[in-house]
């Protein structure tokens, strides 16, 4: 709903992607050039929060014109719907609070 709010040509598909996002608090994973594959000139992979869970969703720009879609990761027939989950899980494991831990224990100037 967020980016039916957006001034697409002045922004640009990353700039309506990115001003929705953070009128409504997610994150963009990634962005891909379609070149009309799947119907889709971009995609971009999305993290949202929402009732204590993140789910990965896709933002499309149909090749043929129109409103961004979106579309649930999870049940989306678009081709990088699993890279996006995949890509997603592998942040989240990267982010982990025992990274940041290790990377404390590694810099001796942390202790100090």
């Amino acid at each position: 709903m967020a980016l039916r709010h957006q001034d697409f040509l002045q922004t640009g598909f990353e700039g309506a992607v990115l001003l929705a996002l953070k009128r409504i608090g997610g994150t963009m994973l990634f962005r891909m050039r379609m070149n009309g594959m799947a119907g889709c000139d971009w995609i971009a992979a999305v993290a949202l929060e929402g009732g204590g869970e993140e789910r990965i969703a896709l933002v499309a720009q149909p090749a043929e014109g129109g409103p961004l879609r979106v579309e649930d990761a999870a049940t989306s027939d678009l081709p990088v719907a699993r890279i996006a989950e995949a890509y997603a899980e592998i942040m989240g494991r990267l982010g982990t609070p025992a990274a940041e831990d290790d990377k404390t224990q590694q810099d001796p100037k942390a202790e100090a």
